[in-house]
């Protein structure tokens, strides 16, 4: 079968360079949200009816839906974690009906200007509500309550969608933030033959994909890498390549046409799908083959669809990339004989850059993490650079000399120490700890985060070095460490946001002085994120975005909006997110992952510049929400002056339920 397929496949054809014609998409109409039935206006719900689950389209989220009432079908809902029932048709609440929503939790505002609250620090942790357990354990953790999207999929604490809904349950037992998500559809590049640029084109491509792609995650070898791509371009239809090397190079070159700051048929969004679907197909050709070459080519494909808003097919991807690198012994240990240096070394550079994602990955959607340590025994890798290492031996770098493989090893580090406090404060394990164990283990964290930032190596240390005593790609290792660093202390200090709202954490006051601290340390790590961002804009270190920084900064906006309406005498914090507020619109130009950030960030912005109670009466009125805006091809382009971003999550189908 797969000689037939690639008997009747177009030949390979190497063009040279065209300007191309550009096309405008049309727009699509956005649909009402306000259906009348037969009885008068339906109920608009925030998930998917089980109808439209089963067909898997679009529900309009009415009661009856729009497509159910076309079909004259029952349109039922189920459960949410809101609600122990299916949703049932119900008047709205009249404006002089007295809100039940808001008297049901508060937070004693007037008891901290009476201690005389300071800006920066917390006098008061009562809430208001229940008592604490008869065993002394918080009742809520950042675990739980779980959400789940409209396919059923469900996000834990660790995830910031699910953060902020629990946040929102704390203050006042507000209605249900929606984290329904879904991928965004890929150009289709049809029938058309598959197409490879000049070869001048080319290489500007495959130098974009070293200098602008995965710098710190460097699991490709890059001399190995050129020699596939060299012959390639030798014949013109790469015959002496197997379909997984074929796959590796077109990948390389899927990523170098999304990061490259040139817009035509060879470069940018359009050639970028076209390229992925060229080394979709190589894959697929022997897709039961677990090669090394199709393992790395995954991992990009993986990286691919988190920049292009696919995080569904994305996480189904990574989990195939996973269970491929354990079926190979990529997590144990080589111990015959050393006959590649090559293979030797990048079996563990891609095993660790695997191991980094799945920790990031895990901790954006609150999810477990897929690889235990206990099933790990595989060295760090070497440090040496890409040009040491040949078949025949590997030449360590000298001890303080500058590295390229250095960021990833300290990247692995880190992100073992982010697993385990992901393990420690957001698995369901974690309901059974007390605040004293937690402070424990967050004692724990906080030292080796600070041992881990102190062993840098000095030219990647961020801490003491400024950023133009830098090398390009240096300062992008820099970035990506320093980012990752802030985001797992966020994660750290956080969840005490939320443990200081609990009724338990007020009967420990000698724990008072460190759940301040945490509130600072959360608010510290916040703004670290925020000034990096901006600093990436301003300086335009990366090329287009890319998946992780738009999400670490939502995530940081949304702590510092939550963190300004708990405690309003805090206006620095304010004032910083509203600063940072103000550049992320621009930012996210052409990204549909980040629009819908700043969509539900707008709306977090408006809810928490209420005062506490005129924010819970607001919330109270429940009012109806817009449907997402028509998926627009032209918005792909991945345009704009904020085309210089080197990371990027999600697409959430609604919008904060306000």
């Amino acid at each position: 079968m797969d000689r037939a397929a690639s008997a009747r496949a177009p030949p390979l054809k190497i063009v040279p360079y065209q300007t191309p014609g550009q096309t405008a998409g049309q727009k699509r109409k956005r649909r009402g949200t306000h259906v009348d039935g037969q009885n008068g206006p339906s109920l608009k719900i925030r998930n998917a009816c089980m109808t439209c689950r089963e067909k898997k389209t679009r529900c309009s989220g009415h009661l009856p839906c729009i497509r159910c009432q076309q079909h004259d079908q029952p349109c039922q809902y189920m459960p949410t974690t809101a609600s122990s029932c299916p949703p049932e048709r119900r008047p709205r609440a009249t404006p002089s009906a007295p809100s039940p929503i808001a008297t049901t939790t508060t937070i004693s505002f007037e008891q901290q200007h009476s201690h005389g609250a300071q800006p920066d620090s917390l006098h008061d942790f009562s809430p208001v509500q229940s008592s604490p357990p008869a065993n002394g354990t918080s009742s809520e953790t950042p675990d739980g309550p779980l959400q789940e999207d409209q396919y059923g999929h469900f996000h834990g604490g660790a995830s910031d969608f699910a953060f902020l809904h629990m946040a929102k349950q704390k203050l006042a037992r507000l209605p249900s933030m929606s984290i329904h998500f879904s991928d965004y559809p890929l150009a289709e590049s049809g029938n058309l033959p598959p197409i490879l640029p000049p070869k001048p084109v080319a290489d500007r491509l495959m130098r974009t994909f070293f200098d602008f792609g995965l710098t710190t995650s460097r699991f490709v070898h890059e001399p190995t890498l050129m020699e596939s791509f060299e012959k390639l371009y030798s014949d013109g239809q790469g015959d002496g390549l197997n379909n997984d090397s074929l796959a590796l190079v077109y990948m390389v070159l899927t990523l170098g046409s999304h990061y490259s700051r040139v817009n035509n048929m060879y470069c940018g969004y359009s050639s970028s799908v076209r390229f992925y679907h060229m080394a979709d197909r190589q894959l697929q050709r022997e897709s039961s083959k677990i090669t090394f070459a199709s393992l790395q080519a995954r991992l990009l494909a993986t990286h691919y669809l988190l920049n292009h808003s696919r995080m569904h097919e994305a996480w189904s991807s990574f989990g195939i990339v996973i269970r491929h690198a354990q079926a190979i012994g990529l997590h144990r240990r080589s111990v015959g004989p050393l006959s590649n240096y090559i293979t030797h070394e990048y079996r563990k550079r891609l095993f660790w850059a695997i191991y980094v994602n799945d920790r990031i990955i895990s901790s954006i959607f609150g999810r477990p993490c897929a690889i235990h340590d206990d099933d790990i025994d595989q060295d760090e890798c070497a440090l040496a650079n890409d040009d040491d290492i040949t078949a025949a031996g590997c030449r360590v770098s000298p001890y303080g000399e500058f590295c390229s493989a250095a960021a990833l090893i300290h990247y692995a580090r880190l992100s073992r120490i982010l697993g385990k406090i992901l393990r420690k404060f957001y698995s369901p394990a974690a309901r059974n700890n007390s605040i004293t164990q937690l402070h424990q283990f967050a004692a724990e964290f906080e030292k080796s985060l600070l041992d881990w930032q102190d062993n840098l190596p000095a030219y990647l240390n961020y801490v003491a070095l400024p950023p133009s005593a830098l090398s390009t790609m240096t300062q992008r290792q820099t970035c990506t460490l320093k980012l990752m660093f802030a985001h797992a202390s966020l994660l750290l200090y956080r969840p005490f946001i939320l443990y200081s709202m609990d009724p338990a954490t007020g009967a420990v006051s000698r724990l008072e002085q460190w759940v301040k601290r945490c509130h600072d340390k959360s608010i510290e790590a916040a703004r670290v994120v925020v000034n990096e961002c901006r600093y990436l804009c301003q300086r335009g270190l990366f090329s287009r975005a890319f998946w992780l920084v738009n999400y670490m900064q939502f995530a940081a906006l949304g702590t510092l909006y939550m963190y300004s309406h708990l405690w309003p005498e805090a206006t620095h914090v304010r004032e910083t997110a509203e600063e940072a507020m103000a550049e992320f619109p621009v930012g996210v130009q052409g990204d549909l992952v980040g629009q819908r950030y700043v969509e539900i960030l707008n709306e977090l912005r408006e809810v928490t510049a209420k005062t506490p109670s005129a924010g819970m009466d607001m919330l109270a009125s429940a009012c109806t929400v817009d449907e997402i805006p028509a998926f627009e091809t032209s918005l792909m382009d991945f345009g704009g002056p904020w085309s210089n971003l080197f990371f990027d999550t999600s697409a959430i189908d609604e919008y904060v339920d306000v």
